[in-house]
Formats: structure tokens, C-alpha cells, sequence
């Protein structure tokens, strides 16, 4: 998935004849960080995602998953058929996989299934246009909101305004898992 994602952003990027640093400058990650989105040595959290489709023109799920589109008022998502993405990279403290199938034309929302690693310190908080739910399927999930930690244990939810400052981290011995849906 990384260098999929990577090959968009670069491509998107250069369609509008913008530098590594004009796009930093307008997202506010740092170039060097964008230069390995594109080469596909780093994945970009969600966050950034959200970020660079606003700068670039496109929606979050052309980033994430290309341009082939079905339009579908339902589609379903089998096992097995949702893009997974992968950690192997210090600025997330998660792992992610989409729960759409790719591509779907229309959606205003995109779910992930997070796992989190609590070995793995924690990301640095965020902030993207928005609105999250968060959903904790097994473990333990520390929420940063605000400054303010909150502990959400399998079971719990939040619904957060997703323009200010957060970020998740695992708690406990295992991976914890979390179904995060994020809408615009």
C-alpha cells in the first residue's frame, strides 16, 4: 500500500506543479517526511492523508485507494477485501487497514480498523478537518485529546471534533484493535 499511496501523492503533486516544499509549507509536514511518502519509505498516518488530499485537490479515498470508482448507494466489504496498510514507521504508533472497498465513489466517511502496538511510542496528536468516531474492539486505547488523556477499554466509543489536537496510543501488554471512522 505504501508506495501506491506514495506514487498518488507524488503525481497529484506534480499534475499541479508543486514542489516538496510547497506542499510542506501548505500541510505542514515536513518536506523531508513527504519525499519518503513518495518513495514509499514511510506511510503517512491518516491524519497526514486527510492533509495532503485537502492541499493536492483530491478526496481522502483517492489517495488511499486510486482512481477507479463504484458508485454504489450499498456496498459491502468481504474479508479480504479491504487495503491493508502497514506500520514500518516511527511517526505512527499504529498500524491501519481500510474497512471499504476500495475506490467506492460517494462516501463521506472512511473507517479504519487500527491495530495499536503498545510497545510502539506514541504519535505525536493531530489535528485534520472533521469529525472521528472511535470504536475499541479488544485492549486497551489511551485517548490524548486537548492535553487531556482519556482511557477507552474494549467496548468504549468517542466522537471527537478531529480539528483539534489528538492522538491514540495502545495500553497494556498486547495490541489493542479500534474501528475509527472519519468523516469531513
Amino acid at each position: 500500500m505504501r508506495r501506491y499511496v506514495g506514487e498518488r501523492i507524488k503525481a497529484l503533486r506534480e499534475a499541479q506543479d508543486m514542489s516538496l516544499e510547497q506542499v510542506s509549507k501548505l500541510t505542514g509536514i515536513d518536506a523531508e517526511r513527504l519525499s519518503a511518502y513518495e518513495e514509499g519509505t514511510a506511510v503517512p498516518a491518516i491524519g497526514a492523508v486527510i492533509q495532503l488530499s485537502r492541499v493536492l485537490g483530491s478526496k481522502m479515498e483517492g489517495l488511499l485507494h486510486g482512481g477507479a470508482m463504484i458508485s454504489e448507494r450499498l456496498t459491502i466489504c468481504r474479508s479480504g477485501e479491504s487495503l491493508g496498510g502497514d506500520q514500518g514507521d516511527t511517526e505512527q504508533s499504529y498500524a491501519y487497514a481500510t474497512l471499504t472497498r476500495p475506490g467506492t465513489a460517494g462516501h463521506k466517511m472512511e473507517p479504519f480498523l487500527l491495530t495499536f502496538d503498545p510497545k510502539v511510542p506514541q504519535a505525536p496528536a493531530i489535528t485534520h478537518d472533521g469529525q472521528e468516531f472511535v470504536f475499541v474492539l479488544d485492549g486497551a486505547v489511551e485517548l490524548l485529546y486537548e492535553g487531556r488523556r482519556y482511557r477507552l477499554g474494549q467496548g468504549d466509543s468517542a466522537y471527537l471534533d478531529s480539528s483539534l489536537p489528538h492522538t491514540f496510543h495502545g495500553l497494556g501488554d498486547r495490541p489493542a484493535k479500534m474501528i475509527a471512522v472519519v468523516g469531513s
